[in-house]
C-alpha cells in the first residue's frame, strides 16, 4: 500500500482501503478502481490524498510537487476559458486564484 496524491493517480490505481468522505461517508471501496476523473472528483470533496494498492516506491509518491502560482493560474485559466469577459467571472476567478496561491503557500 501507498500513498498518492489525488492530483497524480494513473489508469490502473486500484483503492487499498475505503475512501471516506470529511462527514464519514464512503465514497469508493476498498479494491474499487480510480481514474483520474474520480481523482478530480475526490479532490473536489477535499480528499488530497489516498491509499493505492502496490508498493511505497518513493517519497514522491507521498508528496507531490508543489505548483507554482503560475501553474495554479494557468489551470484555473483554462478552466475558466470563456467566461472571463465578464465582469462577475472575472472576480471569482481573481478571488479562486488568490485563495488557492494562499492555500499552496500556507501548506508549503
Amino acid at each position: 500500500m501507498r500513498k498518492i496524491s489525488t492530483d497524480f493517480i494513473e489508469p490502473g490505481c486500484i483503492a487499498a482501503a475505503d475512501i471516506v468522505s470529511p462527514s464519514g461517508n464512503t465514497l469508493v471501496n476498498k479494491g474499487a478502481p480510480i481514474t483520474p476523473a474520480l481523482g478530480r472528483r475526490l479532490r473536489n470533496w477535499g480528499i488530497s490524498e489516498i491509499s493505492v494498492e502496490g508498493e511505497d516506491d518513493s517519497e514522491t509518491s507521498v508528496k507531490a510537487e508543489t505548483p507554482s502560482p503560475v501553474k495554479i493560474k494557468s489551470d484555473l485559466y483554462d478552466k475558466f476559458l470563456g467566461t472571463l469577459d465578464n465582469t462577475r467571472m472575472r472576480k471569482i476567478f481573481d478571488a479562486v486564484c488568490k485563495h488557492k496561491i494562499q492555500k499552496q503557500e500556507s501548506v508549503a
